[in-house]
């Protein structure tokens, strides 16, 4: 172990090649546990049909990388699986070396970094499904730890690197900026952080960050209608409750944090008293006025904009940090001995209670009367469409789930979903006269609605001028996967396409 107060980069090394082999297992474990896709790598096998600027409400960063695996590895599940654990990887690498210049002590580096295990957030919901907030907060670690490095050694590389960073943040989510913009008000705060960030190589950075992402805040101009689609998302009443914002806001931080907050709190209990101050200076002065401001921001919007409810996946990109604040509470002597190894103890059964669950809410769920969308029977249910002499030419669903799993299955079709008009980036061959013969399905949750959708139906009647609601309603029922008796159904329309 790295004496008090050092640098140790086999003590790091160490620590990156366990995360590896760790993020490796996951990659296996997923391959072989379901060829169904969960919520959000369904939409990535959606949008990823195209290489476009801009796609749905959110930023097209992911779907561009997730485009680059496929074509790398093809459409299958290591590609989708790979991406996410390889992103977070890189969140693990940048708030290490983040912490190597916050904190300049490897232990106390790598007990920060090890702390991310003991964010449900990070640890559990990122690797179950999740994709931007993923990528958001690996470019914010590495936003954090290029900022920090700039200020002990300004290069005009080092400046575009940051502008790289900063692109990528923006192509990453929106929420991304409010952790953009608190990190360099709390560096304002400080001589060190004004003199890094008022130096005329932060043009550079800046002209970066625009051209990284130029093409999709083009589009944004372009597409407001769907950039703002999602704001139903936030909760918010005409009349002001400002309590339930106010408590929301307090509750979803602390829950955030937890169980991380407790173990700290009963293993280096000095982290939290007032009088424990180790001269750590300027990195953990930024640190802790960033969380200081962060926290007032996010109370004012909640006021201003009466929101209601707010959601804890919502603060990943924002409250990643705390740990490395709590840490640089500590002097290297407050990290040794028994409570550092009960820790690293902790952390290591919480990695293993994690892939446990992870395999335990599929295989397991005949017992728990709860099934995941990774026990969903797709590859059942396409070969139920084939038997009945189906092979669209075209998927086209109000979920992304159904449209994205489906699409996998018929090679060479085109999967879409109505509100984003996805329907003008078809190939040529369909804006052709050559669609006779030419065959499409109408796919929906058949235990949520036993008719064809009004919205989907009117979708169909106006960009294919056929009228769905005119032919006979299929339904195909499968065991979930693993069940014994628990069903899932499936209602399709089958309908062919006029010539164009």
């Amino acid at each position: 172990m790295t004496a008090p107060g050092h640098l140790d980069s086999r003590l790091e090394r160490r620590f990156l090649a366990v995360m590896a082999l760790y993020f490796a297992l996951h990659v296996l474990l997923r391959v072989v546990l379901s060829d169904s896709l969960d919520y959000d790598e369904a939409e990535q096998a959606l949008l990823g049909q195209w290489l476009l600027p801009g796609y749905t409400e959110q930023p097209p960063l992911y779907t561009w990388l997730q485009i680059l695996f496929f074509s790398l590895m093809g459409e299958n599940v290591l590609a989708i699986s790979l991406l996410k654990n390889c992103l977070l990887f890189v969140t693990y690498l940048f708030f290490l070396l983040a912490g190597r210049e916050l904190l300049a002590n490897s232990r106390a580096a790598v007990l920060a970094s090890t702390a991310l295990l003991f964010i449900p957030q990070i640890a559990w919901e990122s690797q179950r499904d999740m994709t931007h907030t993923t990528l958001a907060v690996a470019a914010a670690a590495a936003t954090l730890w290029q900022a920090l490095r700039l200020l002990r050694h300004p290069t005009g590389s080092g400046y575009a690197l940051l502008g790289l960073c900063i692109g990528a943040g923006i192509l990453a989510k929106a929420n991304y900026l409010l952790f953009l913009a608190v990190l360099l008000a709390s560096l304002l705060t400080t001589r060190e952080g004004r003199q890094g960030l008022c130096r005329p190589a932060m043009l550079l950075a800046v002209a970066v960050a625009l051209a990284a992402a130029g093409s999709y805040l083009v589009w944004m101009a372009g597409n407001q209608d769907i950039v703002f689609s999602a704001s139903h998302k936030f909760k918010r009443t005409l009349e002001p409750d400002y309590l339930a914002g106010i408590l929301s806001l307090a509750g979803k931080s602390i829950l955030f944090l937890t169980p991380l907050w407790l173990l700290l709190l009963l293993l280096f209990p000095a982290a939290f008293r007032p009088g424990n101050r180790p001269a750590t200076g300027f990195p953990r002065m930024v640190i802790g006025r960033y969380l200081l401001l962060l926290m007032l921001l996010l109370l004012a919007m909640v006021l201003l904009f009466k929101v209601t409810y707010v959601k804890d996946r919502w603060l990943q990109p924002l409250l990643f940090v705390a740990p490395l604040y709590l840490f640089s509470r500590l002097t290297p002597d407050q990290l040794g001995g028994r409570r550092q190894q009960l820790f690293f103890a902790l952390a290591v059964a919480a990695a293993v209670g994690i892939y446990s669950a992870f395999t335990l809410r599929v295989v397991a769920a005949p017992y728990s009367g709860h099934f995941s969308r990774l026990n969903y029977p797709f590859t059942a249910m396409a070969t139920d469409l084939r038997e009945s002499g189906m092979a669209p030419d075209l998927i086209v669903s109000n979920d992304r789930f159904l449209a994205g799993n489906l699409g996998w299955r018929f090679p060479g079709s085109t999967a879409l979903i109505p509100g984003y008009r996805f329907e003008e980036h078809l190939s040529q061959g369909w804006r052709q006269d050559q669609r006779e013969g030419m065959e499409g399905v109408v796919v929906w949750d058949g235990q949520r609605s036993a008719e064809l959708p009004p919205a989907l139906a009117a979708y169909i009647a106006a960009t294919w001028q056929v009228d769905p609601t005119t032919l006979p309603v299929l339904r195909f029922q499968h065991l979930y996967t693993h069940a014994s008796k628990e069903t899932v159904q499936l209602a399709v329309v089958h309908f062919r396409l006029p010539e164009a």
